[in-house]
């Protein structure tokens, strides 16, 4: 059970730091993000929209 749930961590993660640079770009919020994301079909996409949001306070 908890390598499944880690396996869907990282996946969100890979997903949420590839398209990071467009949500950057076009400073889509996570309601975006995450409609975008549902739109194009892919798992957790709340997840991986709030990652996403998340990695730019992390840069600090």
């Amino acid at each position: 059970m908890h390598l499944i749930q880690f396996r869907e961590i990282m996946r969100d993660a890979e997903v949420a730091y590839a398209i990071h640079p467009i949500v950057r770009k076009y400073l889509l919020t996570v309601e975006d993000t995450t409609k975008a994301l549902i739109a194009c079909s892919a798992p957790r996409a709340a997840n991986v929209a709030k990652i996403t949001s998340a990695l730019d306070y992390d840069r600090g």
